[in-house]
């Protein structure tokens, strides 16, 4: 990329990533202290904090938080480890590999609104073994999602956290020179759950702290997963807050800061937390792992991951497969498993609403990665090109720019707080509803992603086939684009496809920007969720979680084809219009 002031740019780019992040703090710490002018509050105060924590169900809300926020991310984490060392490099294990991107591209309302038709007291999971094993001819009084502990969103926050954490682990692999390590433990006569115990993993965690940091802070702040299938009374904190947050009572707002403040120190809390248990875990696990037994009962863990892991991805499945099939239901009376009879009636009910969502949703996804691709390609072409960057590549860069530091801030603040003080600068500046307000919000979340997932192949990229085509012709541009940019095609595709499916997934910036008057997908399924209509519901989840597959498929698809398409299409212009090709020739 021909770029010419590099420092300029690298800094033009860096607060522009700051001055959103700053924004979203203000307005969020100041009314936290009863400092907010628009409701004639401008003296500081202490306040909301009183009033917040005279909330008895802030206690209830906090305690739920710590219990499904920490607990998915540790099972989550389990499942991830022991699929790992249990099918690495193994035939079938690619299988499974190709499976993960259509979970991680689903997003969270899809699964949620999957997996509350799976385990409902009238769902699925019950109508399979009844009556002939339960003996239940009407739907059971029993609170299988929605429970006051918090299981059922601890089970769907695992199921969308494990392959992702499981997708990161096999892209860190490949920098552990994992299978001679596997082959030197192997002939020294370790098992391999042993081996992985005692030697990669400990390898491994370090390599992929950050994302697990990235899934813990998504596990404390969720709200729409929390919405659909979370406990009601009480509900997590970010639900809480959010509901405070829209109550009509304003005063309620300066709390509802206060509380997002506490928020955001209980993530910093318990990432370091978990940061120091891990460091005492290691410290006393040492002498076990240098003892030299060959196995050891610890492996029974991993086994016990394995099963475990497998039957979460199976569920995840399942609740997928369930929502076309209530989509074309119209009757499905308990305890039938399968629809008495089947229709497109639904779906030619909700055609004319289900158009205007999917527009919504591709206009903003579309817009939102297109713009994310593009900013991201220009920081690190800056970060290439500037002193930061070492010629040589196994040292990589040695002092990383502020972008790189600030790109991860949005995905590790809670939403709940962060986007609400940028809500009152959308509000001031009265772009709030504007779809270009709803865009730069999405932005903001789908970046990171494209970001960190192009960073390493740009990064690794043999310039000198960039170098010998300038020296050829001096178009950089036009070179840039069909050479260097070429070459990265299944790096942008990959990338493209993940920014787009995190765009889909997002609620709260939508709602949020939009102020209801632009419903995506997402949006509208969280709120038709709890209304009791499956079908309509289940016709908006499958259109949420077909447009990301869909995207993830292509870029898979295209770009091993992408240059046999290209000749052919050239051929046949050629052979339609012989004139361009005689003048060319000439």
């Amino acid at each position: 990329m021909p770029l010419q002031k590099i420092k300029w740019t690298q800094w033009t780019i860096a607060l522009l990533l700051a001055f959103p992040i700053a924004i979203g703090l203000i307005g969020t710490l100041l009314p936290a202290f009863q400092y907010f002018p628009p409701l004639g509050q401008d003296t500081l105060s202490l306040d909301p904090w009183h009033s917040l924590f005279e909330q008895g169900e802030f206690y209830a809300s906090l305690k739920l938080t710590l219990i499904t926020g920490i607990g998915a991310p540790i099972l989550a984490l389990w499942f991830s480890l022991s699929l790992l060392a249990w099918g690495y490099q193994r035939p079938f294990f690619r299988k499974i590999e190709t499976l993960l991107s259509p979970i991680l591209a689903i997003p969270h309302a899809a699964i949620a609104i999957g997996l509350l038709f799976l385990l409902s007291p009238s769902g699925w999971l019950v109508r399979l073994f009844s009556p002939w094993l339960t003996g239940f001819d009407r739907p059971p009084n029993w609170i299988s999602v929605q429970d006051p502990y918090g299981a059922s969103l601890i089970f769907a926050l695992v199921i969308k956290e494990m392959p992702y954490l499981l997708f990161v682990m096999l892209g860190a692999m490949k920098s552990l020179q994992a299978s001679d390590t596997i082959k030197a433990c192997q002939a020294l006569g370790y098992r391999r759950f042993t081996l992985w115990r005692k030697v990669l993993i400990p390898q491994l965690y370090p390599i992929i702290r950050l994302p697990i940091f990235i899934v813990i802070a998504f596990s404390l702040t969720v709200v729409d997963l929390a919405l659909i299938i979370g406990p009601n009374t009480p509900s997590t904190l970010a639900v809480t807050l959010f509901r405070w947050f829209n109550d009509p009572d304003l005063d309620r707002r300066l709390m509802a800061s206060a509380g997002a403040v506490f928020l955001m120190l209980v993530i910093a809390l318990v990432l370091g937390g978990w940061e120091l248990a891990h460091q005492i875990f290691s410290q006393a696990t040492r002498p076990e792992r240098s003892n030299g037994k060959r196995s050891g009962l610890s492996d029974n863990l991993l086994r016990s991951g394995v099963i475990l892991g497998l039957m979460s991805l199976l569920s995840g499945f399942i609740a997928l497969a369930l929502l076309p099939i209530w989509s074309l239901a119209k009757r499905w009376r308990f305890p039938d498993a399968l629809p008495a009879k089947w229709t497109w009636d639904n779906i030619d009910r909700a055609t004319p609403l289900l158009i205007e969502l999917t527009s919504n949703t591709l206009l903003i996804a579309l817009s939102a990665t297109l713009l994310a691709c593009f900013i991201a390609l220009l920081m690190l072409e800056t970060l290439r090109r500037s002193t930061h960057y070492s010629t040589n590549k196994s040292s990589g860069y040695n002092k990383p720019h502020l972008f790189d530091w600030l790109i991860y801030v949005p995905i590790l603040l809670p939403q709940i707080g962060f986007l609400f003080g940028l809500h009152v600068l959308l509000i001031y500046l009265n772009l709030n509803g504007d779809l270009c307000a709803i865009i730069a919000l999405h932005l903001m979340y789908v970046l990171p992603y494209v970001y960190l997932t192009l960073k390493g192949p740009y990064l690794a990229y043999e310039e000198n086939y960039l170098q010998e085509a300038n020296r050829l012709n001096r178009q950089t541009w036009r070179n840039y684009v069909r050479i260097k940019l070429a070459m990265l095609k299944p790096a942008l595709f990959t990338a493209f496809a993940i920014g787009f499916s995190v765009s889909i997934a997002q609620y709260l910036p939508t709602l949020i920007a939009g102020e209801g008057r632009y419903s995506t997908l997402t949006t509208e399924a969280v709120a038709r969720a709890a209304s009791g209509d499956r079908k309509q519901v289940g016709s908006m989840a499958l259109l949420q979680a077909f447009f990301p597959v869909m995207i993830f498929w292509m870029a898979q698809y295209i770009p091993p084809r992408w240059t046999r398409w290209r000749l052919a299409l050239k051929t046949s212009l050629r052979r339609i219009n012989p004139r361009r090709n005689k003048k060319c020739s000439a």
